[in-house]
């Protein structure tokens, strides 16, 4: 299904091209996105059937987490695609709980490191397609991150900002200098100082991976003729009822006004099947936003009293509330729902 919404201005924010949008049914049934304009400079490439041994090889960096786990699990666990395709897991931190259970997927575990170069060209190595989805929160908790902080004095989250950029950047690098590469997937999300014309400077974990995709577009051109980018909406995950005693009832909180549709995704199970698309079926250069539904804050408190049998209500916060909440993150979440 196709959502007119008036996000033309991204496809405008690095070097012009048109949005897919695309969503999927609440309940999970349509896996694949709709058809829709996309840039057409590069032919789609036409996979035919691979014996095991001539395997092609899809590279899932962030595999342990709700993305690239999901994008793991599309293509460990659908039939047409383990045919053609070994799943490579890359992850900080192979010896995990969680990369335990990617090995037990028969997937092939790599450990690497965002912040080198050499290690994401040893975890790309043979690869046909790679899938990268970065985390600022993770780039506010690194240790180079951190020594910055301290050393240089820099504001934490512009920090983080830089390195998250940098991080996606290796990857690139990496990517672009494996000669089998058909297709490089990038997880972003659209440049809010920009498209807001300055207005809200603060979104960094936004700006910070929209600084990557202009990087690439212009120091690896190459590879931007190969690159797809997945656009993914606001995780069911985050909403977190919290029971009110003196009200007796359970309440969602937050700034955003209570009829404000949001764009929401399941990532743990829709990422997947829309990073199959971009890799599969549609050609490089395509856009992907990607949701499940569309439903405002207070239909969604609705929705949950239904499902629970018990009360649920949408509570609008005040910027103080929102800043008094979230202490220093509490400036970006008020800019992310403006």
């Amino acid at each position: 299904m196709l959502i007119n919404i008036n996000i033309h201005a991204l496809g405008q924010a690095s070097g012009g091209g048109s949005v897919n949008l695309a969503k999927r049914d609440c309940h999970g049934i349509d896996t694949a996105p709709t058809s829709a304009e996309t840039w057409r400079g590069t032919h789609k490439q036409s996979y035919g059937s691979m014996t095991s041994a001539t395997k092609k090889i899809i590279v899932v960096v962030g595999a342990t987490g709700k993305q690239g786990g999901s994008v793991v699990r599309t293509f460990v666990r659908d039939a047409s695609l383990t045919s053609e395709w070994q799943v490579r897991g890359i992850t900080r931190d192979p010896s995990s709980a969680r990369a335990a259970e990617l090995a037990n997927l028969e997937v092939e575990v790599v450990g690497a490191s965002l912040g080198s170069v050499s290690d994401l060209e040893s975890a790309f190595s043979n690869a046909t397609a790679v899938f990268v989805v970065t985390s600022f929160l993770s780039a506010t908790q690194d240790s180079e991150t951190q020594a910055r902080v301290k050393g240089e004095g820099i504001d934490p989250f512009i920090a983080a900002a830089e390195t998250e950029t940098g991080w996606a950047f290796n990857a690139a690098i990496a990517a672009s200098r494996t000669p089998t590469l058909q297709r490089f997937v990038f997880s972003a999300l659209p440049p809010v100082t920009r498209l807001s014309g300055g207005q809200l400077p603060l979104v960094y974990p936004f700006d910070s991976k929209w600084a990557a995709v202009e990087r690439i577009e212009a120091e690896l051109p190459a590879l931007w003729a190969k690159t797809s980018l997945l656009l993914v909406g606001y995780y069911h995950s985050n909403i977190q009822p919290e029971y009110n005693a003196t009200r007796g009832r359970a309440e969602l909180v937050g700034p955003l006004q209570a009829d404000t549709s949001v764009a929401f995704i399941d990532a743990d199970v829709s990422t997947g099947p829309y990073a199959r698309a971009l890799i599969v079926d549609e050609p490089a250069g395509t856009r992907l936003v990607a949701f499940d539904e569309y439903r405002s804050m207070a239909a969604t408190a609705e929705m949950l009293t239904r499902a629970t049998g018990r009360e649920v209500v949408y509570v609008e916060q005040t910027a103080e509330e929102v800043l008094a909440r979230n202490g220093p993150n509490g400036q970006i979440l008020l800019q992310v729902s403006t």
